[in-house]
């Protein structure tokens, strides 16, 4: 071998030996990590079934050293990422602002104009991107070519945008100055001329988790007034939940998770167009046959059943990738860029997190694809001012 490229090939394995991260047994870091991410206003959505290319490859900086590694040593090395490296293994998108305003950079590199404005946030959604501006006060929908859509006013300052599992759906929910209630008005996440909105209110302690054409999914606070007790309970009749409202709305079912122990749901049976279908509902163990019975009966299709368990399942804390059971994130080297940064966010699948300040040349990308969280350095493409939050549920 000749003997320069060995001193190279000698010296970049000694750079990366001393930046390779020590261990740290810290539970604290996943809690930071997850708690950065709260400034975004949404759901997490589940990920249970999520699977990825596992730990992203090195970056060009590094990639003569690659084939001198062992397969085992290389994940253990925190690496520069590119651009393309996330589009490819994550399907990562980037929202850009140049001269023309703000773009979404997509999964094929491709540059797609959105607006003139500065977004809060932008969401991937199944047939379109969902464009929020707090700002602006505006939730807007545009098609994946860019095409216009249709921009809707928020009624309030204090008006939130959720999203619905299958990423078909949005919600601009509301609530009343003196926080009683909470309006839902739930719009089909597609471009077209003519579209209709549904919708209902219902009591402020109720929050819309999750929907679908026949079913709704709340939280609420069940267990203290239960405590675990199945059987047949008249929530919406003593706290005045307005069920009634989501039965007049279209939906034949409400299902309520508690907030504290989310495996214990009550079943509301709702008649599609005239509120309710009977008074009370029935309250148990989500895999209980009261409660599948209940379910059953009240819902329509199938995949209520579906629904309601991927709920469950996230809000217990099981279903989002973050949350599996593994080596919290080692910084190391990172660790001061990733708590200094301005902002956090995590995929709504729970596949990456990314924290960063905007203008940065680099942004610290945790990726939880793997048997154990990788932390490298990315680099943004130019003018990159925030990731594109992907709602689709996992292929």
């Amino acid at each position: 071998m000749n003997g320069d490229i060995e001193a190279l090939l000698r010296s970049g394995l000694a750079e990366q030996a001393e930046r390779a991260p020590a261990t740290v047994d810290d539970p604290a870091l996943a809690d930071l990590a997850i708690a950065g991410a709260h400034r975004i206003r949404r759901r997490r959505r589940a990920a249970a079934g999520a699977t990825g290319a596992g730990l992203l490859v090195l970056g060009a900086g590094a990639f003569v050293l690659q084939p001198l590694l062992a397969t085992e040593d290389q994940g253990q090395l925190a690496a520069d990422t590119s651009t393309s490296e996330v589009r490819n293994e994550l399907g990562m998108e980037f929202l850009i602002q140049d001269d023309e305003g703000y773009q979404v950079i997509n999964d094929d590199g491709d540059r797609v104009a959105l607006v003139d404005y500065a977004p809060q946030d932008v969401y991937r959604l199944a047939d379109a991107y969902l464009v929020v501006s707090a700002e602006e006060q505006t939730t807007e929908l545009i098609g994946l070519d860019g095409a216009a859509g249709r921009g809707m006013s928020w009624p309030s300052e204090m008006t939130y945008n959720v999203v619905n599992s299958e990423a078909t759906q949005f919600a601009m929910v509301t609530s009343n100055a003196d926080y009683t209630e909470e309006s839902y008005a739930i719009n089909d996440a597609v471009i077209a001329d003519r579209t209709t909105t549904i919708e209902f209110t219902t009591n402020f302690e109720l929050t819309l988790a999750d929907w679908s054409a026949s079913t709704t999914v709340f939280t609420a606070d069940l267990w203290s007034t239960t405590a675990g007790q199945e059987k047949r309970w008249f929530f919406d009749e003593q706290y005045s939940w307005n069920l009634e409202s989501v039965g007049y709305a279209g939906y034949q079912s409400a299902v309520i998770l508690d907030q504290q122990d989310p495996s214990f749901v009550c079943v509301a049976d709702l008649e599609p167009g005239s509120g309710l279908a009977q008074v009370g509902e029935d309250c148990g163990r989500v895999d209980s046959p009261f409660v599948q019975e209940a379910l059953g009966a009240a819902a329509v299709d199938e995949a209520a059943a579906d629904l309601v368990d991927t709920a469950v399942a996230e809000f217990s804390g099981e279903g989002t990738q973050i949350y599996a059971d593994s080596e919290p994130a080692d910084l190391g080297d990172y660790e001061d860029q990733y708590y200094q940064a301005e902002y956090s966010q995590l995929d709504p699948s729970g596949r990456w997190e990314l924290s960063y300040s905007r203008g940065d040349s680099t942004w610290i990308l945790v990726d939880y694809t793997g048997d154990d969280p990788a932390v490298s350095i990315l680099t943004p493409p130019e003018g990159a001012v925030m990731p594109v939050l992907d709602c689709r549920p996992p292929e």
